[in-house]
């Protein structure tokens, strides 16, 4: 709060004795205010320090020149100051309200985010699921197929099987056969060369 002494914008100092009513065990709020101070604090708050200057240079030169004294204005009435409180108990409130609408807005947008975020990550996990049941749709198809063509591979292996044992038996029976035509062949010409060789004997 701004009070009537204090340095003003001129540079100038002014000097007066404390009211009584300051000296008493009255909290601030309950101390009237004096009516020289209204006006000062009235006009600092709105900025007007040039009237500020002249009404504080005009006052003090009049209470020098014993035109009156301060307490010949009085006391500003208690209506007065309970509504400079009020007011300002009301600026303090609105500027409250402001941040506390701020920081509704931020925790809005964080959950919003969050919001959108949780959306993204369920949709994701949806998609996943989706995924994962096709392809084990498609994984018991696939056995379902594979499956019916198990009794076709065994009867194919089967006849492998069977094929390749009569190829076996063939096999020897062809070896056999040849070996039984060159023995024959080998008696031949033995008995061939024993005949000439007894046709040369003859000869000599």
């Amino acid at each position: 709060m701004y009070f009537a002494g204090e340095q003003a914008q001129t540079g100038s100092y002014f000097t007066f004795s404390i009211p009584p009513f300051l000296t008493s065990e009255k909290s601030v709020s309950e101390i009237p205010e004096a009516m020289d101070d209204f006006f000062c604090n009235f006009l600092v708050r709105l900025g007007m320090s040039r009237t500020l200057d002249c009404f504080q240079t005009e006052w003090y030169e009049l209470i020098e020149r014993g035109v009156f004294t301060a307490e010949d204005a009085g006391l500003v009435p208690t209506a007065y100051t309970r509504n400079q409180q009020l007011e300002a108990e009301n600026m303090r409130l609105r500027q409250d309200l402001e941040n506390y609408k701020l920081a509704a807005n931020k925790a809005k947008e964080a959950f919003l985010k969050m919001q959108k975020e949780r959306d993204f990550h369920r949709m994701h996990h949806r998609r996943v699921v989706q995924e994962k049941n096709r392809l084990i749709s498609d994984i018991k198809r696939l056995k379902a197929h594979y499956a019916s063509y198990e009794p076709v591979l065994k009867q194919l292996t089967e006849k492998y099987q069977t094929a390749l044992r009569q190829k076996m038996l063939t096999s020897l029976e062809r070896d056999r056969a040849v070996g039984q035509a060159v023995q024959k062949k080998n008696k031949k010409e033995k008995k061939k060369k024993e005949k000439e060789l007894k046709c040369i004997a003859f000869q000599q």
